[in-house]
């Protein structure tokens, strides 16, 4: 008890209030993180945008010697807390878990009070965007079944279900290929109760393009991109109004977009895009990824209250607090855009505007689950 008292004490941020969803940026870099292991142990650092305007430092120097640097970038990942309208508890929602995910739970959850994750929606099938998915056993609260004084197994503590794995079929057909335990069989004792403490998953393929809800009634939007030629990354528009905007648009991984994901994102930009987040890995165009000239113009095209960019290489894109600096000048076009940075929080919207608290959600449906464990 001593021990759960403590770590509650640890939380410094309130929930989003009954109805409404907040976001936490988990992960703001490229798939090496920031500083990048060659440009410290070699000194391999050599773009002309890795000097620092202030000190002549490279932005990977500056970022290696200060634990509090916004140039330190983890792997590109997003958290979302929701609290549904019945007052219970708060929902929260993963976006990827990359190799860099259990540094980024240990540097960002504590403070947002988050002890278990209830879904995991996975962007695609590279490593940065699933390969820390063995550490899934930790993001749920599991607590031992005792019978007749015995202890017989565990479960999922308050009232919590198993955690949904949510992605199309081609990414989940890639991660039960790198993490085959994830799809192993269940060893119940009984209903609920299971022999070893271990994850407690649920397999949910979903289509590239279709609408659903999420973790008791928070609306979401899946909609594909391309990252490198035709290969498929899912982005995810959160929140649902009736007119057909979003107060919250993620794409993590992008180098071009498709005529289909267009129109939509165009016609959701016509009744309003709140928060746009977007792939900017670098100055200099990428086969895989939008440059910042590229985002930028995206951002142009669809003109959203405010932008932050994410996925960036900081040593390629330049010191985070120039490059805000730089990008301050488009507030002469009306854009509000900056680059995000790892911990940052987002604001708070509701989960269903202009939509009845009873309402279903227009063209929704359940995703589909499949049983497994880890």
């Amino acid at each position: 008890m001593a021990l759960r008292a403590a770590h509650a004490v640890l939380q410094t941020v309130p929930p989003p209030k009954l109805g409404s969803f907040d976001a936490v940026v988990l992960g703001s870099g490229v798939s090496t993180a920031v500083p990048q292991l060659a440009h410290i142990l070699q000194g391999q650092c050599e773009s002309a945008t890795a000097i620092r305007k202030s000190d002549g430092m490279t932005v990977c120097e500056e970022a290696y010697q200060n634990p509090t640097s916004k140039n330190r970038r983890l792997n590109v990942s997003l958290l979302v807390r929701y609290s549904p309208p019945d007052g219970s508890r708060v929902r929260h929602v993963m976006v990827d878990a990359g190799k860099t995910l259990r540094q980024a739970a240990l540097q960002t959850l504590p403070k947002f009070g988050v002890s278990n994750i209830d879904a995991l929606l996975v962007t695609h099938g590279h490593a940065d965007a699933m390969l820390g998915m063995d550490d899934l056993r930790d993001l749920q609260v599991i607590e031992k079944v005792h019978s007749d004084g015995q202890h017989i197994g565990y479960r999922l503590a308050g009232g919590a279900g198993p955690m949904q794995i949510i992605s199309n079929k081609v990414t989940l057909d890639r991660v039960r290929e790198a993490f085959p335990y994830l799809y192993a069989q269940a060893d119940f004792v009984e209903p609920g109760v299971l022999r070893r403490r271990i994850a407690y998953i649920e397999f949910a393929e979903v289509s590239d393009d279709e609408t659903m809800e999420l973790v008791d009634g928070l609306p979401l939007r899946v909609f594909p991109v391309w990252h490198g030629g035709t290969y498929v990354s899912l982005g995810f528009a959160f929140g649902g109004r009736l007119k057909g905007g979003y107060p919250l648009v993620y794409i993590s991984d992008i180098s071009a977009v498709p005529p289909e994901t267009m129109t939509f994102l165009e016609e959701a930009a016509a009744a309003g895009i709140d928060l746009f987040m977007v792939d900017a890995l670098s100055r200099n165009g990428h086969p895989t990824h939008m440059s910042l000239d590229e985002a930028i113009g995206l951002v142009r095209k669809l003109r959203p209250s405010r932008a932050l960019l994410v996925g960036m290489d900081s040593c390629a894109i330049g010191d985070h607090d120039e490059v805000n600096e730089e990008l301050r000048t488009l507030r002469s076009e009306g854009l509000d855009v900056q680059l995000a940075f790892d911990g940052q929080q987002l604001p708070e919207f509701p989960a269903r505007e202009d939509l009845a608290a009873d309402a279903e959600l227009p063209d929704a449906k359940r995703v589909r689950l499949e049983k497994s464990l880890l």
